[in-house]
């Protein structure tokens, strides 16, 4: 159990019985389901959290909910942004074994990867040059 966090600038999911110690001005972000993956944007103007209701997208100057990206038919396991910071790929896990690529700007789904993976998505990336997606 964690007794004291210090959150910058403004997420946090936590245990029913954990306690809290913000920094003043910290900003705790809760109640949207639990967090299996947190990604920021390359630039840092974008937070992704994975969750068992699909992806949110955070502005992380004003904190505001952007949108609720959903598809997958469970949680979503993991995210990673594209370097040019246009596409974002989320993860089903052990859910749906799917992998999902978004357009960040609209948050229409782009493409789905549906076949390949025979267990559980653990983790995807891209690479650098954003020509190749890893996912495993």
């Amino acid at each position: 159990m964690v007794s004291n966090l210090s959150i910058l600038p403004c997420f946090a999911q936590y245990a029913a019985h954990t306690q809290l110690s913000l920094p003043e001005g910290a900003k705790a972000r809760l109640g949207k389901g639990s967090i299996n993956e947190i990604a920021y944007s390359p630039d840092g103007s974008l937070l992704a959290v994975a969750s068992r209701i699909g992806t949110w997208l955070y502005d992380t100057e004003t904190s505001e909910a952007l949108a609720l990206l959903t598809g997958h038919t469970g949680g979503v396991t993991n995210v990673s942004f594209s370097p040019d910071g246009t596409i974002l790929a989320s993860a089903g896990g052990s859910f749906d074994r799917t992998v999902r690529l978004w357009d960040v700007g609209t948050g229409t789904l782009k493409s789905e990867i549906t076949t390949g993976h025979l267990g559980d998505i653990s983790s995807i990336s891209f690479s650098p040059d954003g020509t190749t997606l890893a996912s495993g």
